[in-house]
């Protein structure tokens, strides 16, 4: 009986280690995975914002994005941030990457990210929705919310 605890014992410390390794594993990869994503968002969404440059969001956009939105409804989305008027800053982003897995998509990492940016005719909310494909990281969603924005 006593051996039989042992080897339970054992056993049990095996897992706890392994669980404990796993931990560690996914918090530095989740801090590296928060970096990057946050420089990623940092550096894109001026790029877009800034003249409402439409080739910067396309260049950027991921498969699913270019999928999801036709060319028309982004003209009509770019003409109408365009009437805030000219982009003038913007806050750093903030949010964070998330990993996940399922039997029906495998593993997918995304991030979602906001920040205020301030333009020429007021605030404006903006969101982005990031995917990662292999290492790198793409525009999955980018929302774009101002009480001076009215719907058309």
């Amino acid at each position: 009986m006593k051996k039989f605890f042992i080897v339970l014992g054992s056993i049990f410390l095996a897992i706890v280690v392994l669980g404990a390794i796993g931990i560690a594993f996914v918090a530095v990869r989740g801090n590296a995975l928060d970096k990057e994503s946050k420089a990623y968002a940092d550096a894109a969404i001026p790029a877009i914002a800034n003249g409402w440059n439409e080739k910067e969001l396309l260049d950027r956009a991921s498969p699913e994005f270019k999928r999801a939105a036709t060319q028309q409804q982004l003209d009509q989305m770019f003409r109408w941030f365009g009437s805030l008027g000219r982009f003038q800053k913007c806050e750093p982003a903030q949010g964070q990457a998330l990993m996940s897995a399922t039997t029906q998509t495998g593993k997918v990492i995304s991030a979602q990210y906001t920040t205020k940016a301030t333009f020429e005719k007021g605030e404006a909310t903006i969101t982005l929705g990031l995917i990662k494909h292999g290492d790198q990281w793409q525009i999955l969603r980018f929302d774009v919310h101002s009480p001076q924005l009215v719907p058309h």
